[in-house]
C-alpha cells in the first residue's frame, strides 16, 4: 500500500467543535488516517473514504461551520460520511486541500 500524501491539517472535534492540528496520511487504498503528531504513534482515527464517504465538499462549497483563525474558506474540506456525520478539515493552502 502506497502513501499518496501526508501532512498537517486542522480538524474540528465532533463533541466540543474545537479546532486542533493533526498529522494526516492519505493512502492509495482510500484510507485517511490521522494521528496526534507526525511520529504516528497515537492514531486517533482511520476512515476508509471509498467505503464510508458519500461526498467531499471543497473550498467555498463548505458553507456551514466555523474556521480556525489561521485558515480561509478556500482551504476547507468537508467529508460527508455514511453515518450522517461530517468531518471538517482545513488545510494550509487551497492546493493542499485539493
Amino acid at each position: 500500500m502506497a502513501l499518496l500524501k501526508s501532512g498537517w491539517m486542522w480538524r474540528q472535534s465532533f463533541v466540543l467543535r474545537r479546532w486542533r492540528k493533526n498529522w494526516f496520511d492519505l493512502w492509495m487504498d482510500g484510507s485517511l488516517v490521522y494521528y496526534q503528531d507526525e511520529d504516528r504513534r497515537n492514531m486517533e482515527d482511520k476512515i476508509h473514504l471509498k467505503v464510508h464517504c458519500t461526498y467531499i465538499s471543497i473550498g467555498f462549497e463548505c458553507t456551514d461551520g466555523t474556521l480556525p483563525q489561521e485558515c480561509s474558506r478556500e482551504c476547507m474540506l468537508l467529508i460527508h460520511l455514511r453515518d450522517g456525520s461530517k468531518l471538517r478539515l482545513c488545510a494550509d493552502s487551497a492546493d493542499d486541500a485539493l
